[in-house]
């Protein structure tokens, strides 16, 4: 029942009569489909051919006629009569025995007929008994619709305790004459029947057996007339079970009679009976055989109780007249009565039963019905208590449909008393009980919670609210206070389960109700809930006086001010009052205004529910009265300060309006700037105001408390718009987070000239062309109309800014992605296609440019922004076929420089000629150019020479031939770059190559040439090995190999002015020289000027030096006379002249050996001493002599210590002092090294 009932719960109700019909038909057809399946598999393959099977309703049908044909006051009488049922073979003589022994003709004749019409089954009703005889078609049908078409009759015939029996009549000369496996199968077939009938009945079945045509065996009728004298009936007893063969010798045990009949029979009868008895034993003895087959043992059904058998013929005097009889005492009248009076007694007690049933079946409904009841509530008190117990706050949602249920249930309870009256006195304490029940988990879950958070968080209700949730916690069907909350509803609860004593109920106020929401909602409440909370409630009920119940008292310690509860309305308009004001005057701070106006939507809507509810709260001293009036005994001079929140909602009432169009400014104020966010400038040109203001009053004031307030709604308005103008104005941008101009830019830097096109076509020309047409109708001055159109014209002129750095982008986009020279030859031959990079950017600025018409004042700065892109759109206008003519030439250009360039070779060879420059000739076996050694243009590939005729600016150059088709077809400045940056990418990677081709040259020069000089002597100060005179004719600059070197390789990129080397000018800041090689080439040139004259021949280093004192003896009585200086064949004297500067030329190339020498003399003496410092050894004698020199403070000034031949030191020590100037190395040391 459980499960049903949860089946039937997930059903709506609405759907419920329908899932009723579903299962009714499912009932009916379910069955005809099971049937038609049976009959469809029990029908043979071959159709129409096989015999029809025979219908399980057949027989009973026949019996069911056969009744009908009856008087009907007979017929129950009829349905209680003993049965028998006749069975056999055919030609067994079946209905000739049941015509001897039943005399149904004369109960046919008084209107009590029988039914022989059928040819299965005959039905004849005797005195006392009713006969069916089963044809032999019907015994020999083994199907088991034939079974069931049996089980059926005898279930009807015998069901009902009628007393049964089965005669199974058997022909004498059939059981003799037939094979005895045909005997056996009859045997069988006849048990089957008699199984069945001993199955339906329930018990073991009396079966008689009875032969018949014995009259045409002779001697029978003798035998049987000699039985009949000594009053012996021609019924034997059957041997018990398990003796079956003992059948065949029952003739045997009347043999005792042949010695009476030989004494009272004449000879030709007692020759006859002989001949019987001699004769006789074949029948008995096949009866024998076939008893033994039909008592064969079967553990699954009754046995046969086999009574007699009986003797039949023809004539009455040779038969048993009662075979077909059954027991005297149940043919009694006495026995039949008895029989009747169980029965009817019987029915009596069933029609009994049947009639208290409904009786039984109403309590029994009700009683599920309480029990159902019970537990819909019991599951909501337990729901509730749940909640509570887990801390959480039980919501109406959550309440209502439980609630719904537990009130169905009920009302189901209360409709199920009208089916009996009794009921209405019966359990009447339960359903009493479940009401409360049902009133108290409502107050618990429902009204206390909102109570208790009034009791935590005495802010977020207000003091008539607590009024009325008291007035709800309170009230009762039958008191004013019930019907003053009933009255407030919208629904009104319609349960049956308390309308049963409920006096009439007050109609609901309309006005109250006009609003589509009661008090009862405005408390926080349900509807539903309250209500069925109020028709539950007799009596009211009353809070006790403990600390459990504090939550439904007054939560309100301090006294009620109105001052307090005026206070949210007085800074609400005030705020609004400043920020309508404050914003209306300065024009920056309207990017705050939606922000704060959105920040006041809360309070806003806080204080419309306030006063949507002050109308519905009207009736707070009503309320009062009869909550202190009610029976519930509320104690309402707790309320201290109530009398504040009266005038409180009378206020809100009496200014009803006032507020009401205030707090409407305010929403339209707010739905205002939202809507001016989402406007384009030309619809907030052509706008009156910042709102759209009611038709409300102009003027708008509300006193609260002491101070007024003043509002203007449409001078608001239009003071806010005009600051909205004015900003933007002032900024170029609008203000709510709208941003433009230079921030749009780059706050939309990663958009595409697509976007801005479509920009274009869908928001720029459409708000022109919406602007052109709206200002003309929009009445404002003339002044206003001027500046707004400045306002379009500024609009347009930063878009068309946008759309010109747009286009720029556009086109500076575009990269010639050839970073390697293995490149360089895919990308060109792509160029060369009639699609490719630079195609697709020069197709979309074609297009973008394409703005056309751009007519009108407003578009004269977009129309120049595009006027420098015109040329591109010209080439890359299409022709009949959809080619780029005026595109071919370029073309032409590119596919020219890419077959120069595809005869470079494999990137890293380095020519034969970069070596040959380096010696003046060619490798071994390699054939000399035609102008000596390998110049630097022949040291380059394709590559690098197209690059070095670019660099070189030359005339023939294809950078110079695209430059000129740039100008023929008017592109100057950025929009040039794209088609010369294929051409600048030749220019970079061939510059690249030069370089490297520089670098490699210089490097193997230096290594050749510079580096074995820079690391000796005078090279090198600290060097121990010199250079030779004859080395250094490497850098001759009349026939030098360096120089050589220069002019072939490097001369062609650098040139020498004045004493520096410096880059070409066409090559200035563009090539990267050899770190190093221009500084070397400087001081190398330098170097050569200061050894070798224009013609070649050495020239002398030219020094100056000057005569110092001469430093005195170191032996007294001693004079130093003389110091000289030798360089080679250079000589200079010192005598202590007067000092004056000498010129002092150094043969450099041939130095031999340089000495100093002091001359001492003694005027006591005639002997000449020498002190001497001597550089030989070296062809550098000269540069080591003077470089060993120390140093003094006069950086002019050198000394030289000198040791006299003689002396001993230290005394023999003395300084020679020269001055000199010029330093004979400098030129060597200033080569980098």
């Amino acid at each position: 029942m459980d499960v049903l009932k949860k089946l039937t719960a997930f059903i709506p109700p609405k759907w419920k009569p329908y899932a009723l019909i579903l299962l009714a038909l499912l009932a009916l057809f379910v069955p005809l489909f099971l049937v038609w399946r049976a009959k469809r598999k029990s029908t043979p393959a071959g159709g129409a051919a096989a015999p029809e099977p025979l219908a399980k309703n057949r027989l009973r049908k026949v019996r069911e006629k056969f009744l009908a044909g009856l008087p009907l006051r007979h017929r129950v009488a009829v349905r209680d009569l003993p049965g028998v049922v006749v069975l056999g073979p055919a030609g067994a003589g079946k209905s000739r025995l049941i015509e001897l022994d039943l005399d149904w003709k004369r109960q046919a004749r008084q209107f009590l007929p029988s039914l022989l019409t059928d040819s299965l089954l005959q039905i004849y009703l005797g005195a006392d008994v009713v006969a069916q005889e089963l044809s032999a078609q019907l015994v020999e049908d083994e199907s088991p619709q034939a079974r069931e078409a049996l089980r059926r009759l005898w279930k009807d015939s015998f069901g009902s305790g009628q007393q049964a029996l089965a005669v199974l009549v058997l022909d004498a000369r059939w059981l003799q004459d037939t094979p005895p496996d045909e005997v056996r199968r009859a045997a069988q077939l006849l048990r089957g029947r008699l199984n069945l009938l001993s199955e339906v009945r329930g018990g073991e079945l009396e079966t008689r057996l009875c032969l018949t045509h014995l009259d045409e065996r002779e001697g029978y009728a003798d035998f049987a007339k000699l039985l009949r004298a000594y009053h012996v009936p021609l019924r034997f007893p059957l041997p018990p079970s398990g003796q079956e063969g003992q059948v065949g010798s029952l003739l045997k045990a009347q043999e005792h009679y042949l010695a009476l009949g030989l004494t009272s029979l004449p000879v030709e009868s007692f020759e006859r009976l002989e001949h019987f008895y001699s004769e006789g034993h074949a029948p008995f003895e096949a009866l024998s055989r076939f008893v033994t087959a039909l008592m064969e043992g079967q553990t699954l059904a009754y046995a046969p109780r086999l009574a007699t058998v009986s003797l039949s013929s023809a004539d009455k005097d040779t038969r048993d007249p009662d075979v077909l009889s059954v027991s005297a005492e149940a043919s009694t009248a006495k026995a039949v009565h008895e029989r009747y009076l169980h029965i009817h007694l019987r029915r009596a007690v069933l029609l009994g039963l049947a009639c208290a049933l409904p009786l039984l079946a109403v309590y029994g409904h009700f009683a599920w019905r309480l029990g159902q009841a019970r537990t819909r509530v019991q599951r909501f008190e337990e729901m509730v208590q749940r909640i509570r117990d887990q801390g959480q706050e039980v919501s109406g949602a959550a309440v209502q449909e439980p609630v719904v249920a537990a009130g169905h249930s009920l009302d189901s309870l209360w409709r199920a008393m009208n089916t009996w009256p009794l009921l209405r006195y019966s359990f009447t304490d339960a359903r009493e009980d479940l009401r409360q029940r049902l009133a108290r988990g409502i107050r618990e879950a429902h009204i206390r919670p909102a109570l208790e958070k009034c009791h935590r968080q005495p802010d977020t209700c207000r003091p008539e609210q607590v009024v009325y949730l008291l007035a709800a916690l309170h009230g009762s069907r039958e008191e004013p206070l019930g019907q003053l909350v009933l009255s407030s509803l919208k629904t009104r609860p319609n349960w049956g389960f308390v309308s049963e004593d409920g006096s009439a109920e007050p109609a609901a106020d309309a006005a109250a109700l006009e609003g589509g929401r009661s008090w009862v909602t405005a408390v926080g409440l349900n509807d539903s809930l309250v209500a069925d909370y109020v028709v539950m409630s007799n009596p009211p009920w009353s809070a006790p006086d403990t600390p459990e119940a504090s939550w439904a008292r007054w939560p309100y310690p301090e006294p009620l001010t109105q001052e307090s509860q005026l206070m949210p309305w007085q800074a609400h308009l005030r705020r609004l009052q400043d920020l309508l004001a404050n914003r209306a005057v300065e024009p920056r701070a309207l990017e705050q205004l939606d922000a704060e106006l959105e920040s006041m939507q809360d309070e806003r809507r806080r204080l419309q529910t306030l006063l949507d509810d002050s109308a519905r709260f009207s009736s707070l001293p009503r309320a009062l009265e009869l909550l202190a009036a009610s029976e519930a005994r509320v104690d309402t001079s707790r309320f201290r300060g109530i009398p504040s929140t009266i005038r409180t909602v009378a206020w809100i009432n009496d200014h009803r309006e006032v507020l009401t169009n205030v707090l409407r400014m305010e929403e339209e104020a707010f739905l205002g700037v939202k809507a001016v966010q989402k406007m384009n400038v030309a619809e907030l040109l052509v706008r009156d105001g910042l709102w759209l203001p009611g038709n409300g009053p102009s003027v708008l004031q509300v006193p609260v408390l002491q101070s007024t307030f003043e509002f203007r709604p449409k001078d608001s308005s239009r003071l806010l718009h005009q600051a909205l103008l004015r900003y933007h104005e002032k900024t170029g941008r609008m203000p709510f987070g709208v941003v433009e101009g230079e921030e749009a830019v780059a706050a939309r830097s990663g958009a595409s000239l697509a976007s801005d096109r479509l920009e274009f076509d869908t928001r720029l020309r459409p708000l022109v062309d919406e602007f052109t047409t709206r200002i003309k109708g929009s009445g404002l001055p003339v002044e206003e109309v001027l500046q707004r159109h400045e306002h379009v014209r500024r609009k347009v002129n930063q878009f068309a800014v946008q759309y010109r750095n747009r286009l720029f982008q556009r086109v500076g986009g575009y990269r010639f992605q050839a970073v390697i020279p293995a490149l360089l030859a895919e990308e060109l031959s792509r160029l060369t296609q009639p699609s490719s990079d630079l195609v697709d950017m020069l197709r979309d600025v074609a297009q973008s440019v394409a703005l056309e018409p751009l007519e009108g004042p407003f578009y004269e700065s977009l129309r120049n922004a595009v006027a420098p892109f015109k040329p591109i759109a010209t080439v890359m206008k299409p022709d009949e076929t959809g080619n780029y003519t005026a595109l071919n030439p370029y073309r032409a250009l590119v596919a020219q420089m890419s077959d120069e360039l595809n005869a470079v070779p494999r990137p890293g060879m380095v020519p034969a000629e970069a070596t040959a420059s380096l010696t003046g000739g060619l490798a071994t076996g390699s054939a000399q150019p035609a102008g000596g050694a390998a110049k630097l243009q022949e040291l380059l590939t394709p590559l690098g020479r197209l690059a070095f005729a670019m660099m070189m600016e030359d005339d023939t150059s294809y950078l110079r031939k695209v430059d000129a088709w740039l100008d023929q077809q008017g592109l100057i400045g950025e929009l040039r770059q794209p088609f010369r940056q294929p051409f600048l990418a030749v220019r970079e990677l061939g510059q690249r190559e030069i370089e490297r081709t520089l670098e490699r040259q210089w490097d193997e020069a230096s290594g050749r040439f510079l580096r074995p000089l820079l690391k000796h002597y005078p090279f090198t100060p600290d060097a121990s090995q010199e250079v030779a005179q004859e080395d250094l004719e490497v850098l001759r600059r009349l026939d030098g190999a360096f120089w050589d070197f220069v002019t072939r390789v490097l001369t062609p990129v650098c040139e020498e002015r004045g004493s520096e080397w410096v880059p070409r000018s066409a090559l200035q800041s563009r090539l990267a020289f050899p770190q190093g090689m221009l500084p070397s080439l400087g001081k190398l040139s330098r170097l050569a000027r200061v050894l070798w004259d224009a013609e070649g021949r050495p020239r002398p280093l030219m020094l100056q030096v000057m005569p110092l004192p001469l430093p005195k003896a170191p032996v007294p009585g001693s004079f130093v006379t003389l110091g000289s200086l030798k360089c080679g064949k250079t000589t200079f004297l010192a005598y202590n002249q007067s000092p004056s500067w000498q010129e002092f030329p150094l043969a450099w190339w041939d130095q031999q050996t340089a000495s100093l020498m002091l001359e001492l003399r003694a005027p006591t003496e005639q002997a000449v001493q020498y002190a001497s410092l001597e550089k030989s050894r070296s062809a550098w004698s000269c540069f080591r002599l003077l470089e060993s020199s120390q140093a003094t403070e006069d950086p002019q000034h050198r000394k030289w210590s000198l040791r006299a031949r003689a002396a001993t030191p230290p005394d023999g020590v003395m300084e020679l002092r020269v001055g000199l100037k010029g330093e004979p190395w400098i030129p060597f040391r200033e080569v980098p090294r």
